[in-house]
């Protein structure tokens, strides 16, 4: 007894070139040979036509058709981490790069850098046997690996990956930034205002008026000798 695939294909052959295609979208009928559909399928894709690729350089495909790409010299950022108390990351790939957020001895597991002084901001780069720090990301060799300030500036480190940068408030005693009195101020006495020279110069014709001359009472300076 036949199976049932068998009587199915019983008495057809097998697709043959020239077997006509049809595919119908609403009214409009669509036919291609199976030659042609072939050959549309494996052309080449072109700027302006749609057509068959294949994996170049730093290209691969798996088996269920998915795409990878493997871009030498790229860099991944992963985050921070503490090197002094925390372990190498077992998992890491070439090109992973941390900021270190904690300064002192890196622990034994970091290769390359076990037992050096690392400072917190450094970027620790695994270069995919061993951890290098303070690696370069620009193409010229240079990156930004710490911001460095002078007072009034003052920088807060304790997210290395997002360092804060602010400007301390001016005293008696140290340079800092100011806020100018309005007039509200001016007439309270707000402390920490200032007043710029426009501001001053009203003050002073206010308190005395151009042309205007306070009294002065002779009998109250000292004798000459």
């Amino acid at each position: 007894m036949a199976s049932t695939t068998e009587s199915r294909t019983a008495g057809r052959s097998l697709p043959q070139p020239s077997d006509l295609l049809l595919v119908q979208r609403g009214s409009a009928p669509y036919r291609a040979t199976a030659e042609e559909v072939k050959a549309f399928m494996l052309s080449p894709a072109t700027a302006v036509a749609i057509g068959a690729i294949k994996p170049g350089t730093n290209l691969s495909v798996d088996a269920d058709g998915t795409l990878h790409a493997a871009i030498p010299g790229a860099l991944t950022y992963r985050g921070a981490i503490a090197p002094t108390t925390t372990e190498a990351p077992a998992g890491a790939e070439a090109g992973d790069v941390y900021i270190a957020s904690s300064s002192g001895p890196a622990m034994a597991s970091w290769s390359g850098i076990a037992g050096a002084d690392i400072a917190q901001g450094d970027l620790l780069l695994f270069e995919g046997t061993t951890w290098s720090s303070n690696a370069a990301l620009g193409p010229d060799g240079a990156g930004v690996i710490r911001i460095q300030v002078a007072a009034p500036l003052v920088v807060d480190e304790t997210d290395p990956a997002q360092p804060m940068l602010s400007v301390a408030l001016a005293t008696a005693e140290a340079p800092g930034v100011v806020q100018l009195a309005d007039p509200l101020a001016l007439a309270d006495g707000t402390p920490g205002r200032v007043v710029d020279a426009a501001q001053l110069q009203a003050a002073i014709a206010t308190a005395q008026p151009a042309g205007d001359y306070m009294p002065l009472d002779l009998s109250s300076l000292p004798a000459l000798p």
